[in-house]
């Protein structure tokens, strides 16, 4: 965890960063700026162990501001801060949706038909 709170304060040099536990074994992180709370976010506790995790944590600490602000736009100039990715946490394929299970359920039986 040192390298995590090390590497943004490094990055985020006006804030005061804070880690702390919660009940379901996931962290809070707050971030504050002259005494007031500008970001808070509950995070995998293996994130600030992982520097890549660390990066693209600090990567949308760093966009969530700038939107914020105004400076970028989800299109357009600036886009380049909006992550493309499916956020997985284990690198499994995605699973589907309960909604996608009923519909093939139903199209499989057959109960379900379309008419014009």
């Amino acid at each position: 965890m040192q390298y995590a709170i090390q590497h943004l304060i490094e990055n985020l040099p006006d804030h005061v960063v804070d880690f702390k536990k919660r009940p379901d074994g996931m962290l809070l992180m707050t971030l504050r700026k002259d005494d007031e709370v500008v970001f808070v976010k509950a995070i995998d506790r293996q994130t600030v162990f992982c520097e890549t995790r660390v990066e693209a944590l600090l990567h949308e600490i760093m966009r969530d501001s700038k939107l914020i602000s105004g400076e970028i736009n989800w299109k357009g100039q600036g886009a380049q801060w909006i992550d493309r990715t499916l956020p997985t946490f284990t690198g499994a394929p995605i699973n589907p949706t309960a909604a996608k299970l009923m519909w093939s359920r139903r199209n499989r039986d057959g109960s379900y038909r379309a008419t014009a």
